[in-house]
């Protein structure tokens, strides 16, 4: 994946931005040992951010969250596509791993209003 300057100029260690569409790109040495394991999703607002909080329960005594800022782009395309791609690149920015975390209704639905979309 080639991810743009901006984008790098912004990522640093322990970090997680969204880019391109559906994808959140983070840079991190601590990637899930199952990109299959459940992931639970919470929402938040932070000042006039809203922030989204993936669980990635690969280790259930410690399970790996994954925190960063949306916008009505991002999420009218993980509506459409029902997942939201999550890339993990190291501190050269190589990929490391992708993980595809789906999205089912009630999620999606809490997300929409969030930011201001609708159900």
């Amino acid at each position: 994946m080639e991810i743009p300057d901006e984008i790098k100029s912004q990522l640093k260690d322990g970090v997680c931005i969204v880019c391109c569409d559906n994808t959140v790109v983070c840079m991190t040495t601590d990637i899930p040992s199952n990109l299959n394991a459940d992931v639970d999703i919470e929402i938040d607002r932070e000042g006039g951010d809203v922030i989204l909080r993936n669980i990635i329960k690969d280790n259930p005594y410690n399970p790996l969250y994954l925190e960063y800022s949306i916008d009505k782009n991002f999420v009218e395309n993980i509506s459409k596509n029902g997942e939201i791609k999550v890339v993990f690149v190291d501190n050269s920015y190589r990929e490391e791993a992708t993980m595809r975390i789906k999205i089912d209704k009630d999620d999606l639905r809490i997300i929409r209003r969030e930011v201001g979309l609708g159900a």
